[in-house]
Parts: C-alpha cells; sequence; structure tokens
C-alpha cells in the first residue's frame, strides 16, 4: 500500500492526464451515440411518414368488390377525394365540417345533431387518435372503408385497431353527400292497398347494410279496433323477396300497442326487417299475416283474422 501511494505522488500529474483523456473519450462517444440515435429517430418519423402517405386513403381496386364491375378512374378520384375529405375532417378534430358533409337523410335518420355525431360516431373513432384507412368500391355508389391505428404513433402499418364502415355517395340538390355507419339511403315507396276498410301505405324504407326499415301508414276504416300482429310468433310479419325467400320482422324490437289501430284512426308505424342489403334480391311483398279484427281486450280465440300482403 505504501508503495502505491508513493507511485501515485511521484506520478501526480501524469495520472490526472490520463483521466481527463479517458473523460474526455467517453464524453465523446456519448455525443456520438446521441447524434445516432437522433438520426435513427428522424428516419423512422420519415420512414412512418413515408409508409403514412402510400397507404393512407389508397383505393384498392377500380372493380366492384361484389359484382366485379369497373368503376371509372374520374368517379373513383371524385369518390375518394370526397371520402378522404370527410375522414381528414374528422382526423384533424373538424367536427362540424365532417357533419356538413353528411346527407340530410343520413343525419335525420342516425344524427339529427352535430352533438349526436360527435359522441355517436366521432368519439368512438377518431377523438384522440389519427386513423389511416383503405377505399374499395363495394357495388355501385356504396364504398367499403377500412379504418386502421395511428401509424405515425406506432411506427407500424397496423395496430389492433380495425374498423369496417360502408360510406355511399348520395347526390342532393346537385352536391355529392354523404351516408355512413352502414346506411345505404332512403327509397320513396308509397304503394298502397284495401282489404276489409283497411289502407295501407309503405310511404318509404331506410337502407343499411345489414337491415331495412319500413315506415307503413294504417288507416282503420273498420267499425273496430284492429291489431296488426299479436307477436306471439316471430315469423308473421315479413317481406317476401324475388326468391319466395321470408326476411321476418325484429318483432322483439316492435311495441305492441303500436300495432293497435282503433277506430277511424290513421297511424303511422315503423317496422325493422332482416334484410341484409344485396344487389340482386328484390322485395316484391310486405306481409301482415294474421291482422286481428274488431279486437277487442286481448281476446285473440274470438277474434277473426285476415292475411294483409302489400305487394311492390
Amino acid at each position: 500500500m505504501h508503495n502505491i501511494m508513493r507511485y501515485i505522488r511521484q506520478n501526480r500529474k501524469k495520472i490526472i492526464r490520463i483521466a481527463l483523456i479517458v473523460l474526455s473519450l467517453i464524453g465523446l462517444l456519448e455525443l456520438l451515440n446521441y447524434f445516432a440515435k437522433s438520426n435513427t429517430k428522424q428516419d423512422n418519423v420519415k420512414e412512418n411518414s413515408d409508409i403514412y402517405n402510400l397507404t393512407n386513403g389508397t383505393i384498392i381496386s377500380e372493380k366492384s368488390a361484389v359484382s366485379g364491375g369497373s368503376v371509372s378512374q374520374d368517379e373513383l378520384n371524385d369518390v375518394s377525394n370526397l371520402i378522404k375529405q370527410f375522414i381528414e375532417n374528422c382526423n384533424k378534430g373538424n367536427i362540424e365540417d365532417a357533419y356538413n358533409m353528411l346527407s340530410d337523410n343520413c343525419k335525420n335518420q342516425l344524427y339529427p345533431n352535430i352533438e349526436k355525431f360527435k359522441v355517436n360516431y366521432y368519439e368512438g373513432l377518431f377523438e384522440n387518435n389519427t386513423r389511416t384507412y383503405s377505399i374499395e368500391n363495394w357495388f355501385k355508389n356504396t364504398y367499403v372503408v377500412k379504418y386502421t391505428g395511428d401509424i405515425l404513433a406506432t411506427g407500424k402499418s397496423s395496430d389492433d385497431f380495425t374498423y369496417q364502415d360502408y360510406i355511399t355517395i348520395e347526390e342532393q340538390n346537385g352536391e355529392n353527400k354523404l351516408n355512413i355507419s352502414k346506411y345505404i339511403g332512403k327509397e320513396s315507396l308509397n304503394k298502397k292497398k284495401k282489404t276489409n276498410n283497411i289502407e295501407m301505405t309503405a310511404l318509404y324504407r331506410e337502407k343499411y347494410m345489414d337491415y331495412e326499415i319500413y315506415t307503413i301508414e294504417i288507416t282503420n276504416n273498420t267499425n273496430g279496433e284492429i291489431l296488426l300482429d299479436s307477436l306471439k310468433n316471430t315469423d308473421t310479419i315479413y317481406l317476401k323477396d324475388n326468391n319466395n325467400v321470408k326476411h321476418v320482422a325484429y318483432s322483439n324490437e316492435i311495441i305492441k300497442e303500436n300495432l293497435r289501430v282503433y277506430k277511424n284512426e290513421t297511424k303511422v308505424i315503423e317496422i325493422k326487417f332482416d334484410n341484409p342489403y344485396i344487389l340482386e334480391r328484390k322485395i316484391e311483398e310486405l306481409c301482415f299475416s294474421r291482422v286481428f279484427l274488431d279486437f277487442r281486450s286481448n281476446n285473440f280465440a274470438e277474434a277473426e283474422t285476415i292475411r294483409f300482403n302489400l305487394k311492390f
């Protein structure tokens, strides 16, 4: 130990000089490492940004995913720009601008005010998140839009988040508007029929990808109360298509009192049917197969029944 201390005292200046050189080398290595990490981070951001720009809003194909028919390039460009504008408004938090791009029918059916749109659509998909997306023609003027996660935040081409929506282009007063949340659009029907002093008019139907909602007006000109269905069975109110296939009503969502029509009363009701939107399918008939006449006090056994078929 004595020898070591004597060596240190005799070579103190030399030891300090070596220590300073070592510390300088360590500091230089740390500085070089810092710059290397900084450049890597910038390269990653640029790479992720390039991925985002290449994939975001990509049109997968010019052909319909269902029919196989081609869509013109001009139409694809117009549609993709419109959908991109809507989604980028959402990505940037421009909620009012996005809301104003919706059709009146879509607003009336799903989002009657901007607050409903914000809570039920924007917040679930876009709040605090930027979404990447692809666009593909499904059929006619309906496009499937697939949302994924935020590439810039995760550094991945996709993350665990995925959501698929169907967006339909609707012309309104000479301007293209959007139907979102799998809402296809509204179709006027105005089909009427009179039977046994009962008049029924199918006013219009609201089409979704998974179902349809029919708005029906019933006028009771009989001498007593009528009941359109007892709701005891699940297949007595239905649509019938061109292949003779029945599409039943969502009877569990029908309030029985809404099917009760009093003498000289006209009532408007809505009924939802299990009828996914298929291009070749044509609905030919709306059927109430057990309408109760002169109905009193829920006495089903004594009430006379008729079938009411409304053909389209």
